[in-house]
């Protein structure tokens, strides 16, 4: 994973508590031009904005709630994984039994499905 797929991908993954607290920190207009640099597929001003929030590194495969869900080969039958719809990141998340599958915080369409 590139070093600018990974920072669009700690973008969207936090994006829902970012949009209040960048507001409370003055910090608005530098989200909406980092949200629209990533829906583009490039992280400027990303990183920076990340940085300035505190927000920390996160693992690559992540479920709802930020749990992590390691698999071994054995394991992965049946799992189901999904990713950015806009190829813009490398974010992955399994999708758990009976849970709906989320949207991309950037661009606000359905999260695809990758093989697995």
């Amino acid at each position: 994973m590139t070093e600018d797929r990974r920072e669009i991908a700690r973008l969207c993954e936090n994006l829902t508590w970012l949009r209040g607290a960048a507001e409370e920190a003055g910090l608005g207009e530098r989200l909406a031009a980092a949200i629209s640099a990533a829906a583009a597929g490039r992280a400027e001003g990303v990183t920076d904005l990340l940085r300035r929030m505190d927000v920390p590194e996160a693992p690559a495969v992540r479920s709802p709630g930020g749990i992590v869900h390691p698999a071994t080969t054995e394991e992965r039958y049946g799992v189901e994984v999904y990713g950015c719809p806009g190829a813009a990141c490398d974010r992955s998340w399994i999708r758990p039994p009976g849970v709906a599958v989320p949207r991309c915080a950037v661009r606000g369409s359905l999260l695809a499905q990758r093989d697995t």
